[in-house]
C-alpha cells in the first residue's frame, strides 16, 4: 500500500447495537495502523435500539444522528456529505465486512478513482444471493456498468463524491447505483478487489422486505429513464 494522506471510514448504521461496538472499534483500530489523518464518522439513522448511545462513548468517533429514520440512501447521503478527509470508505455496520480490509481498498487507490469490493464467497440464505444476483445483472444489463457487484464496500476519491449531483430519495436504496454510474459516466478510474464476506451474527438484514425491493426496482428504472433515455435524446 502506497502513502494515503487522508482517510475517512464512514459507517452507516440502523438498529446496530448488537454489532456496531465490535465495528467502531476495528474501524479505529485499523485507521491507526493506515493512516495519520483519519476520522471515523457513524451516521446513525434514527436508531430505536440504542446504537446511538453505544457510538457516543467513543470520543474518536464523529457521530451523525438523524432524528428520523431516512431509510439506505438517506444514512448513505449523509455519510458522504459529511465526510472530510480525501479519501472515503463505506463500512457496513454489521459487521459482514472488516474494517481492516479496508487495506485491499486502498492498495489499489494508486491507479483508480472508485474501488469497489465485491464477495469472494456469498454466505447468505438463497433468497438473499438471488435478489443480488437479479438486482446486478438488470443494473449491468440498464446501465452498461461492467462491475461484479456495488452493494459491498466502496472506497472512493472525495472529488468524485463531490463532483456528484446525488438525486436519490431517501427512503430508497439507489444511491449506489446512482452515483456509480454517475462516476463511470463521467470517466473516472474504477478498479474491483475481492474482499472476504462474513455472516451476520446480530441484528436482521435490512434489505429484504418485499416493499424496499420493488421501490429499489422502481427507482433504478426511473434513474435508466432519466440518465440513459432523457439525457441521450
Amino acid at each position: 500500500m502506497k502513502k494515503v494522506s487522508s482517510l475517512t471510514i464512514a459507517i452507516p448504521a440502523y438498529n446496530e447495537a448488537g454489532s456496531i461496538e465490535n465495528v467502531v472499534a476495528q474501524a479505529i483500530s485499523a485507521a491507526k495502523k493506515l493512516v495519520r489523518d483519519f476520522e471515523i464518522l457513524v451516521v446513525d439513522d434514527g436508531s430505536t435500539d440504542g446504537t446511538g448511545a453505544i457510538v457516543a462513548k467513543h470520543p474518536e468517533v464523529k457521530l451523525i444522528t438523524h432524528t428520523k429514520n431516512q431509510g439506505f440512501s438517506g444514512a448513505i447521503k449523509s455519510c458522504y456529505k459529511n465526510a472530510t478527509k480525501k479519501l472515503v470508505f463505506l463500512l457496513p455496520a454489521d459487521g459482514q465486512i472488516k474494517a481492516g480490509d479496508c487495506k485491499l481498498f486502498l492498495d489499489k487507490i494508486d491507479s483508480a478513482d472508485v474501488v469497489v469490493g465485491y464477495r469472494k464467497h456469498n454466505p447468505e440464505s438463497w433468497s438473499r444471493k438471488l435478489n443480488s444476483a437479479v438486482f446486478h445483472a438488470l443494473y449491468r444489463t440498464l446501465f452498461g456498468v461492467n462491475l461484479r457487484e456495488i452493494s459491498t464496500s466502496i472506497l472512493w476519491r472525495k472529488k468524485v463524491l463531490d463532483s456528484i449531483n446525488i438525486t436519490a430519495i431517501p427512503r430508497s436504496a439507489l444511491i449506489e447505483p446512482e452515483v456509480v454510474y454517475k462516476a463511470w459516466k463521467a470517466g473516472f478510474r474504477f478498479a474491483e478487489v475481492p474482499v472476504p464476506y462474513y455472516p451476520r451474527t446480530t441484528g436482521k438484514p435490512k434489505g429484504t422486505n418485499p416493499l424496499m425491493i420493488l421501490m429499489t426496482i422502481k427507482e433504478l428504472l426511473r434513474l435508466w429513464f432519466q440518465q440513459r433515455i432523457l439525457s441521450n435524446p
